[in-house]
């Protein structure tokens, strides 16, 4: 049930850390309540119509829903020129240059997890309402049905704000102290400009934090077609011992093995990664965006990394699995305990991974040293260094 509009106000100060304004919040309505000021625009009962940047799987999914809303889509513009033309619900997709006519006061939607670099694309040309699409889903969660990324948004945000505290304190350096304050930043203002400081884009790639030995045995969750074991042997320079790569995704995990079938240290296994033995719902569409749904069309296995590996060793983990990190990890309990290996884990694909996902590690083993970085401008692509 949506939460009943509080007309308290809340004044913070700008000035302060985001983590500690966050304590001066009530309720995560409170917080809610003043996005609403923060985006007079993007009312409920003032957006009739709206312009949606993007025309990919978000934009679509905008779309259908201000069709059911009766609100008006004055454009779908993206990018890319192969979708100019092509329909989506009643509009044709136009290319952004579109844009340079549109009214500089009319309300513009990113449909898109990756939002500065467009927000500071729009800002520049002098449009005056501009939101990503989370905007919306948190705004109005029973209209713009949530994400993954930001269900319970603000409510995981406010409730476990202790547990964000003492997850501040657990990181190792100022930086990653810097990076969380600015996400939790985004996560209270929805403003994509927050980031700006703090992404570093090169994935996976967080300097001076560890090197690469000339064994490793690289465990990739998530690989894809393999685009990430790709960038593991280019800092390698080919220097490794073993790589196994989990991808669920038949097509995904199609184009796997055939880029690395040259290639014997590489295992590609067509699975997902979870704590046990499983037969999960996945939602197939052969793109990077795969994901574990009770939803999905496909059926696909799910093991375990202790299973898999037997006590093997392992080095160095990585995992971007849409969701399934925290039972991951768990189920790769012994690989941790054993062998303690380099983790770098995607912390964004629910609201309470940022801090959760190294409170599991911490279950397993409490010495890693615990690092923060975002890798791109928006909610995805924060990632947990866990080093030994």
């Amino acid at each position: 049930m949506e939460p009943t509009m509080v007309t308290s106000r809340i004044k913070t100060d700008p000035r302060k850390p985001a983590l500690d304004r966050l304590f001066e919040y009530q309720s995560a309505e409170a917080i809610r309540d003043e996005l609403r000021r923060a985006y007079p625009a993007f009312a409920e009962d003032r957006l009739k119509s709206l312009v949606i940047l993007g025309a990919a799987g978000e934009g679509i999914r905008l779309a259908d829903l201000c069709e059911q809303a009766s609100i008006a889509v004055a454009a779908i513009c993206d990018d890319d020129l192969a979708k100019t033309g092509c329909r989506v619900g009643s509009s044709k997709v136009v290319s952004t240059s579109t844009l340079d006519d549109l009214p500089r006061e009319l309300p513009i939607v990113i449909a898109s997890h990756r939002t500065l670099k467009a927000t500071q694309r729009l800002r520049g040309a002098g449009f005056s309402n501009v939101a990503p699409f989370a905007l919306l889903q948190v705004l109005t969660p029973t209209r713009y049905q949530p994400h993954m990324f930001y269900d319970g948004w603000l409510e995981h945000l406010y409730e476990d704000r202790h547990k964000l505290r003492d997850f501040s304190k657990r990181l190792n350096d100022d930086r990653s102290r810097e990076v969380l304050d600015k996400l939790i930043e985004y996560r209270l203002t929805l403003d994509p400009l927050s980031l700006e400081s703090i992404v570093e884009w090169e994935l996976y790639a967080a300097e001076g934090l560890f090197s690469y030995s000339a064994d490793e045995v690289y465990v990739d969750a998530g690989t894809f077609d393999g685009d990430t074991i790709r960038l593991f042997m280019d800092r390698t320079q080919g220097k490794f011992s073993r790589i196994i790569g989990f991808e669920p995704d038949p097509a995904s995990f199609k184009r796997l093995a055939a880029n690395f079938a040259h290639d014997n240290r590489v295992q590609p296994i067509n699975a997902g990664l979870y704590d046990e033995q499983k037969i999960l719902r996945f939602d197939a569409d052969g793109s990077r965006g795969a994901i574990l749904d009770e939803r999905g069309t496909v059926e696909v296995s799910t093991v375990s990394l202790d299973s898999t590996l037997k006590g093997d060793r392992v080095s160095y983990i990585k995992m971007n699995i849409e969701g399934a990190e925290i039972p991951a990890l768990k189920g790769a309990r012994s690989c941790i305990e054993n062998w303690k290996p380099k983790l770098l884990i995607s912390a964004y694909h629910r609201a309470s991974d940022l801090w959760e996902i190294a409170a599991t590690i911490d279950a397993i083993r409490p010495d890693y040293h615990f690092y923060l970085r975002q890798h791109d401008g928006g909610v995805i692509e924060t990632v947990l260094y866990a080093v030994p």
